[in-house]
């Protein structure tokens, strides 16, 4: 999906990843959530680890983006050894810059594994009309684009309906979904002056336009 956003033009890709001037953004990919969770006891499968470094990978070299921004959230905790290995083996094979706008998760990693190759930049990122953060909030004169939400939307009519992430594109800022599919979040409801994009099936839709 092709948009023009504050004079630029932006492509809103299915798999919940933003692009910009040869920028792959994606937010909240909490790399390690469910390593933490059967850390704990939970009996939840493994897997979702090298999905989503899969997925990152495939999309850096889809889009030929030179840099990979995270906006929050890149880890879910405490890096765990495991955790930190594979995406060191991950980062071995991606020849690209990765940079990461800090969230409130990243808090408990404020030093992430050096074999990472992570650039960590301010909270508020200002770049060209943009402004990349974590959390959303309205600053004068400037377009946001941030994650933090997780938002979804529905599709489908009474049984059929299904939840599915979503872009929220406001005047003033947009929100990433989350880009973990072991992620839930809220369903955003059609609203003046709001438009929402949702990705399913391998492609993006528009809801309200």
């Amino acid at each position: 999906m092709h948009l023009t956003l504050a004079g630029e033009p932006v492509r809103l890709l299915a798999d919940r990843a933003l692009l910009w001037r040869g920028i792959l953004h994606v937010a909240d990919v909490h790399l390690g959530k469910g390593d933490h969770f059967r850390a704990r006891g939970l009996p939840l499968p493994p897997g979702e680890l090298d999905d989503d470094l899969g997925r990152l990978a495939e999309l850096m070299a889809a889009t030929g983006a030179h840099t990979l921004r995270v906006l929050g959230d890149l880890v879910h905790g405490a890096v765990l050894p495991d955790t930190e290995a594979r995406v060191a083996r991950w980062r071995a094979a991606l020849p690209a810059r990765v940079q990461l706008v800090p969230g409130n998760h990243d808090r408990h990693a404020p030093i992430l594994p050096a074999s990472w190759g992570v650039e960590v930049t301010n909270p508020v990122l200002h770049e060209g009309p943009f402004t990349f953060l974590h959390a959303p909030a309205r600053l004068p004169g400037r377009f946001t684009w941030a994650g933090h939400v997780h938002p979804t939307a529905m599709l489908g009519e009474g049984r059929e309906r299904l939840r599915f992430p979503a872009f929220v594109v406001e005047p003033a800022g947009g929100v990433l979904p989350a880009f973990s599919r072991f992620s839930g979040g809220p369903v955003v409801r059609a609203a003046e002056g709001l438009r929402r994009f949702v990705c399913a099936e391998g492609a993006v839709l528009a809801l309200d336009d």
